[in-house]
């Protein structure tokens, strides 16, 4: 078909009139709470909507977008905004930070994560941590039997673990020079800011984690093995002798990690198996394969070696762990984390203050060690070295 300047200019109108209505139906608030991104095409411009919808609200100026959704129930109107400032982060880009801060958690990308709607879960579980007598899952066994023969029923033995919501809050400030003059680089820089900080408040819990007012870490569960040092090892050690040990109390062999300090790091790369008067390396490859030329193996027993600050300092318990995270139980509220802003509280220097608040729980799903059948040692999903100091 053959248009002339005339209609083919026409055409071009109609097809950006159509386009500008289809942006125009998507900021409708109506989006706000659809489960998308409210309207908005990334962070940097829903922050950039927020700085003006807070100077609308104190000086007058502009007006608020209608984009923005209030920050609670029962809260002033999609056209009005509270006194304190805030707003709600659109859905998706809730999401995107905590999951970014989840999977760029070595530790806990693959902990069980539970979304929850409530404040709080209890999940059944067997009370089945010895297996010394035959029988599983608190009480459950097979026996072989003649025919007719009278079958004796047992009844499991069931527990609960229960995890209730915990609040981990962040701050941070931005200038209203680089919301205004730099947009395009605010999305990266708060994204960036406030996933890597999620990401190392989690990673530190999730080790260390006392369990009161915050989740429960692998260094203070009921379950964690410690296994001795050698007699006679000297103090802020490590021995080949220590990672066997350990690799045999590991419950489940084929999903654990080497969690490690990076103090660790010049033991692993010395430390060798005794052979007569000498010794072999067990961690770098000896002879024509490279030896300390090459790039070092981060694997023990095949399993990776993730170091990480928040493990503890050569010599003490938790400078180095092996954890099957799998076994780490993550429940998050299904509505956080919600970011909120404020232009009041940095008033006076002329700063923007964002906030992030999630609500999450975590621990392990082990409330003790294992008991095997033929053997008198325990098993678990978390195994840590005693203190050498």
């Amino acid at each position: 078909m053959r248009y002339t300047e005339s209609e083919f200019n026409d055409l071009i109108s109609r097809k950006v009139q159509e386009q500008l209505k289809a942006k125009n139906k998507a900021y409708h608030p109506a989006r706000a709470t659809s489960g998308d991104t409210g309207g908005f095409d990334n962070l940097a411009e829903f922050a950039l909507a927020v700085v003006k919808a807070e100077r609308k609200t104190k000086y007058g100026v502009g007006e608020i977008d209608p984009r923005l959704e209030t920050k609670a129930a029962g809260s002033p109107s999609v056209n009005e905004t509270p006194d304190a400032g805030g707003y709600l982060l659109p859905e998706e880009f809730r999401a995107e930070i905590l999951e970014v801060a989840i999977e760029n958690s070595d530790l806990l990308r693959n902990a069980t994560k539970l979304p929850i709607q409530s404040n709080n879960l209890t999940i059944p579980s067997f009370q089945a941590w010895d297996r010394s007598s035959g029988q599983l899952f608190g009480g459950v066994s097979f026996q072989w039997v003649e025919p007719e023969t009278q079958l004796t029923g047992v009844r499991p033995k069931l527990g609960q673990i229960g995890l209730k919501l915990k609040k981990l809050a962040g701050m941070a400030y931005v200038s209203n020079e680089i919301l205004e003059d730099s947009p395009i680089t605010l999305e990266p820089l708060l994204q960036r800011i406030f996933s890597e900080s999620l990401t190392w408040s989690l990673d530190e819990v999730a080790l260390a984690g006392s369990g009161m007012g915050q989740p429960l870490g692998v260094l203070n569960a009921p379950c964690l093995i410690t296994v001795d040092a050698e007699v006679g090892q000297n103090s802020a050690t490590l021995c080949y002798e220590n990672v066997v040990n350990m690799y045999s109390r590991i419950w489940r062999k084929s999903s654990c990690v080497w969690v490690a300090n990076d103090d660790i790091l010049p033991q692993l790369a010395t430390m060798s198996l005794a052979v007569g008067t000498g010794g072999i390396p067990v961690f770098l490859p000896a002879g024509g394969y490279g030896g300390a030329s090459a790039r070092p193996f981060d694997t023990l027993f095949g399993k990776p070696i993730v170091y990480t600050e928040h493990a503890q300092t050569l010599g003490t318990c938790g400078d180095i762990m092996l954890c099957d995270f799998s076994q780490y139980l993550l429940i998050m509220k299904s509505d956080t984390p919600k970011w909120e802003s404020s232009l009041h509280l940095k008033f006076d220097v002329d700063q923007v203050a964002f906030r992030l608040i999630a609500r999450l729980d975590a621990q392990p799903w082990w409330s003790q060690a294992l008991t095997t059948r033929h053997s008198a040692k325990t098993l678990s999903p978390f195994v840590a070295l005693a203190s050498r100091n």
